[in-house]
């Protein structure tokens, strides 16, 4: 497997810059993604890592959070 990932990654090194993209459909690409709905673009491409943030958040914190919403009754004398 190690063997593998290191091909993988000596792969993408070793390719040449102009296979990245063609020079004609570049600035094409270019002008799509930087348009007036890059924020907006922006905001779905990075709302499921915020999504798996706040459940990852959720499991991590999951006693301390089930603590203090949890009612315990005082024992009686």
């Amino acid at each position: 497997m190690k063997l593998f990932l290191n091909f993988c990654g000596l792969f993408l090194v070793l390719l040449p810059a102009s296979t990245w993209a063609c020079p004609v459909c570049r600035p094409r690409v270019q002008a799509a993604i930087h348009g007036p709905g890059f924020a907006q673009q922006l905001g779905m491409l990075l709302l499921p890592v915020g999504v798996l943030l706040l459940v990852g958040v959720g499991v991590f914190f999951a006693p301390a959070i089930r603590r203090r919403f949890t009612f315990t009754p005082a024992p009686h004398d």
